[in-house]
């Protein structure tokens, strides 16, 4: 008997044949019957040849496939905690969370070839899979398609589970910079749902392009879907041209992106022939929605805009602002989802606030994490005494209800959907032999919404260019969170406060317009 948290098999009883998703890359469409049978491959192969168990971690680290989605399911019917990174990292980077995972086991796919062959130098994984035939090269790996086809279809050995076991680990940074797993647990997943059908229905079609290590691609529509027997068309990332295509061909009824996402869609030359006449709404997070666009979309399709609020710690999805109040109530993220509860207090006595006070943003509820992968002391401080978990946001609400985000997580910024945080940054820079102080703050950038700006003192007698500053960041940091520019300073001292704290408030309103 497959064990209670086992979604695949129970959704192929109640619709086998009703199609599950679709692979663009691959052209494969799944029924839920075929679905659950891969999956099962996946679990058979990981119990039997691997030890894999409950518990036990599965990463991998690769573009958008079907054979990501084949994984994830085999990894929950054995228990195990499904655990993706950001293919987007360098080396070095992935290497520091491999090593904090320990998994069983490494999924890769043939881009990221040249990055696993440094790891395998690096960490200590015991099996190592590449998704594609090219990958097999590497000593000691195993080629996904060989060990997952000769492995049983029928259901792998049933685990016990609970609500409060986890079924993934997801990455989010910090204010520090440093990156910290998040506990998904299956209760966290089971309210989410619950939250989602605000927004989804049992028989909708729902374009996926967003990557599957971010809680918005693998947990926020997802996975409620497949719980609830809709279909996912997956991208393997994503491509305005073929969201185009996906529109017209595929009919789906909602589907997500960012802002810069929506406004290239906007400003493509098909646009105002795109047969929007399937979508009931069209869904936007990361960073404010411009009304411009949301106009445009109103104006030309008759589709309206849902928004949203949500974080890898909860939820994920935390707020949401319905279509009707898109414009009415236009830079807001709207009001708290069913099953969680939120509150505004004084950051440092506590005290709640009223109406159009500023304040920092607390979460109560199921779907907040249980708390981080192997870092006990933060989890002994995750939560208040009363339950309540500190999201360092700066919000306020109106008179109705309606929250307003006043300032981001400390000094975070999001370039194209991202979270960049500047401290990791900045420990990077701080390495530069030229380099005696730095500070990164984020500016606005017409297509990625921000971009990063180094603010550097150099050391006293040192000459340095622009291009040798960002040329050192490359290879140690993502490409996203390199900074775009650079500004030299003489000092630092106009900008320190009473308690000898860099001001990055004054930062931002010194070189963040230029």
């Amino acid at each position: 008997m497959a064990n209670q948290f086992d979604y695949l098999s129970k959704r192929e009883v109640f619709s086998p044949d009703a199609e599950a998703i679709v692979d663009i890359t691959s052209g494969k469409r799944y029924t839920y019957s075929d679905f659950n049978r891969r999956a099962n491959q996946v679990a058979n192969f990981l119990q039997q040849d691997t030890g894999f168990g409950k518990g036990d971690r599965l990463c991998i680290i690769a573009h958008n496939s079907l054979e990501y989605w084949e994984s994830f399911f085999g990894c929950q019917k054995c228990g195990g905690i499904f655990s993706p990174l950001n293919w987007r990292l360098v080396a070095l980077e992935l290497a520091g969370l491999i090593k904090d995972l320990s998994p069983t086991a490494l999924l890769y796919d043939k881009e990221m070839l040249s990055v696993v062959a440094q790891l395998k130098e690096d960490v200590a994984v015991e099996h190592w899979i590449s998704l594609d035939r090219e990958g097999t090269e590497l000593e000691g790996s195993m080629s996904y398609e060989e060990v997952i086809d000769g492995a049983a279809s029928t259901p792998p050995e049933a685990v016990r589970l609970s609500y409060e076991d986890p079924m993934g680990i997801m990455y989010t940074g910090g204010t520090t910079g440093l990156p910290k797993g998040a506990l998904i647990t299956y209760r966290h997943v089971a309210f989410n749902t619950l939250n989602t059908i605000r927004d989804i229905l049992p028989n909708d079609i729902y374009i996926n392009h967003l990557p599957l290590f971010h809680v918005g691609g693998l947990y926020v529509y997802a996975i409620p879907l497949f719980i609830l027997g809709g279909k996912v068309i997956q991208m393997k990332r994503w491509d305005v041209d073929t969201l185009v295509e996906l529109i017209n061909k595929e009919k789906p009824d909602f589907f997500f992106a960012v802002p810069t996402q929506y406004r290239m869609l906007m400003n493509h030359p098909a646009f105002e022939s795109i047969d929007f006449s399937t979508v009931r709404f069209l869904t936007s997070g990361g960073e404010p929605l411009p009304l411009e666009l949301i106009k445009t979309y109103r104006e030309v399709h008759g589709v309206k805009f849902k928004q949203g609020f949500g974080m890898t710690e909860v939820g994920p999805g935390c707020f949401a602002l319905d279509p009707w109040d898109a414009e009415r109530k236009i830079g807001s993220i709207g009001t708290p989802n069913f099953f969680i509860d939120a509150k505004v207090v004084e950051p440092e006595t506590g005290k709640e606030c009223g109406t159009n006070e500023v304040g920092e943003l607390l979460f109560k509820g199921p779907t907040v994490t249980k708390g981080y992968w192997n870092r006990p002391e933060l989890n002994r401080t995750l939560l208040d005494e009363d339950g309540w978990f500190r999201t360092g946001d700066m919000v306020r609400f109106d008179d109705e209800g309606y929250y307003f985000v006043v300032d981001r997580v400390k000094d975070m910024f999001i370039s194209g959907g991202e979270n960049v945080y500047p401290r990791e940054i900045e420990n990077v820079l701080e390495g530069h032999p030229k380099v005696a102080q730095v500070q990164v703050i984020g500016v606005p950038d017409p297509k990625w919404g921000e971009v990063g700006r180094a603010i550097v003192l150099l050391t006293p007698g040192e000459e340095a260019s622009e291009e040798e500053i960002l040329e050192y960041c490359r290879g140690k940091l993502a490409k996203f969170k390199i900074p775009k520019s650079v500004r030299f300073i003489d000092s630092f001292d106009s900008y320190i406060s009473g308690a000898g704290k860099i001001l990055k408030r004054q930062l931002r309103e010194a070189f963040g317009e230029e």
